[in-house]
């Protein structure tokens, strides 16, 4: 199960809209030097956007959680997870370390005031009456938490086993995102 808000990808088409439009209007209205500048500036911000807004995922398995983040791709067995935090991001902790998942974010702290007793019944939340924004079934970052939280507790009953942990880096996307910026101000120091 691949978790992602929808509200990236709302966020990437208008970010893609403006980027094209401005490409277009360079395209119609100034010089070739112009176009070039605005198509390697348009390149740079598209790749920042695919990076911060439609690469970040969680994808859940039955042997393991896979964090997608902008340069990084972490896959963790359950067996190795220690517990799943959700203060600023949906996180898991491993060996002591948190790994922060991009893709599920924490709301505001006044989202927890919005929430009603009877959206967080069955969730294993505390039973104080308060949860925290970052538990909010309404959240992101509540969203897959819930999942997260069961997955691990299927494993931890013995119904799933785990898999190796990896971290893979995307060469690729960061190499882009620098080469295209460099260029972008090249063209700028050299007054195109």
């Amino acid at each position: 199960m691949v978790y992602r808000p929808k509200t990236v990808y709302v966020s990437a088409v208008v970010i893609y809209f403006i980027i094209v439009g401005e490409v277009a209007a360079s395209i119609f209205y100034s010089s070739a030097k112009a176009i070039l500048v605005a198509a390697t500036w348009g390149l740079f911000l598209g790749t920042c956007a695919y990076l911060l807004f439609l690469r970040p995922k969680v994808t859940f398995g039955d042997e393991g959680i896979i964090i997608t983040n902008p340069l990084q791709t972490i896959q963790v067995g359950w067996h190795r997870i220690e517990s799943i935090e959700v203060k600023y991001t949906m996180s898991v902790v491993v060996g002591g370390k948190s790994i922060h998942a991009w893709g599920a974010p924490a709301p505001s702290r006044y989202h927890s005031r919005s929430v009603h007793p009877s959206e967080i019944r069955g969730m294993g939340i505390g039973g104080t009456g308060q949860i925290r924004p970052g538990d909010s079934p309404r959240s992101d970052s509540g969203a897959a938490a819930y999942f997260a939280r069961t997955y691990l507790e299927n494993f931890r009953n013995g119904k799933l086993r785990g898999c190796e942990s990896d971290i893979a880096i995307n060469y690729i996307g960061g190499a882009v995102a620098i080469a295209s910026l460099v260029l972008a101000l090249t063209f700028y120091v050299l007054g195109f």
